[in-house]
C-alpha cells in the first residue's frame, strides 16, 4: 500500500527497527499482560451494578424513576404531568413504536393526559414526518437496550421502530431501561452487540446525561445539542 510517495514498509520500517525487529512483522499477536487495569465495577453483583448506575446518574444530572414493569405507563405519565420549567402548558410527545409500550397501555395513558395535545408513535412509513414530530416534541420516549453502570450511560440503538431523533431532538428524553440489562462497562455492552451477529442498526447512541457543552469560556450550558433533561425509568 502506498501513501503519497511512501509505502507501508517506508512508514513502519523505522518504527520496527527502533523496537529491535529485523523486519516489519506480518502478524501481530496479542501480548499476555502481566497486569490488567482495575475497574471500579469488578466483583459487583447485579444489584450493586444497579446501585452504581443510579449513583453515577445523580452525578450527571439524570433523574431516576424506579418502577415495576406493570407500572411503566404510570411512571412515564407522572414525569410528563410534573413537567419541566421550559415545557409549555400544552405539549407534544413522540414515542418509539414498542410492543412493551402498547402492552403496558402507555400510548393510551400518555395521550389521555390533560397537558398532552398530541402523541406521535414512530411510523417508519411516514419518513420525514417522524423527524418533524420529534423536532417540535417536548418529550421523547424510548426503551434502551441496556445501561452501563460505570458511567450511567444508556445504550439506545435506532431502527425502523425508533429513529435516533426520538432521543436527540425533544426537550426531555424519557428512557426506559431494564435493571437486568445493566452491564459493568462499555466493553461488556459491545461484546453483547457483537455476539448477536447480523446487521447492526444504522446508529447506536450512548447517552450519558443531558446534552451539555462548556466550549465558550468554560461555562457549562445544557441542551445545546440535544435534550436539556434526561429521565431514566428503571424497570425492576
Amino acid at each position: 500500500m502506498a501513501v503519497g510517495n511512501k509505502t507501508l514498509q517506508d512508514l513502519l520500517g523505522p518504527i520496527s527497527k527502533q523496537m529491535g525487529h529485523t523486519a516489519v512483522a506480518e502478524n501481530v499477536e496479542l501480548p499476555e499482560w502481566e497486569h490488567v487495569p482495575w475497574r471500579c465495577t469488578d466483583g459487583m453483583n447485579q444489584q450493586q451494578l444497579v446501585d452504581k448506575f443510579i449513583e453515577e446518574a445523580g452525578k450527571i444530572g439524570i433523574t431516576i424513576v424506579r418502577t415495576p414493569a406493570a407500572d411503566i405507563a404510570k411512571a412515564v405519565a407522572g414525569i410528563i404531568q410534573e413537567g419541566v420549567p421550559e415545557a409549555p402548558a400544552s405539549c407534544t410527545v413522540v414515542a418509539a413504536n414498542d410492543e412493551r409500550f402498547a402492552a403496558a397501555g402507555l400510548y393510551d395513558t400518555v395521550s389521555g393526559l390533560g397537558n398532552v395535545s398530541e402523541l406521535t408513535v414512530w411510523d417508519n412509513t411516514k419518513g420525514q414526518a417522524n423527524v418533524d414530530a420529534a423536532e417540535k416534541a417536548t418529550y421523547g420516549i424510548t426503551y434502551a437496550v441496556g445501561g452501563i453502570a460505570d458511567t450511567a450511560t444508556i445504550v439506545q440503538p435506532s431502527g425502523p421502530n425508533c429513529g435516533r431523533t426520538t432521543s436527540l431532538l425533544p426537550l426531555v428524553h424519557i428512557a426506559l431501561v431494564d435493571a437486568a440489562t445493566i452491564k459493568p462497562i462499555m466493553q461488556d455492552v459491545m461484546k453483547d452487540i457483537e455476539a448477536q451477529g447480523g446487521q447492526l442498526p444504522s446508529s447506536i447512541c450512548f447517552i450519558s446525561g443531558p446534552s451539555a457543552t462548556a466550549d465558550i469560556e468554560l461555562v457549562r450550558v445544557q441542551g445545546v445539542h440535544g435534550p436539556m433533561y434526561i429521565y431514566y425509568v428503571l424497570v425492576d
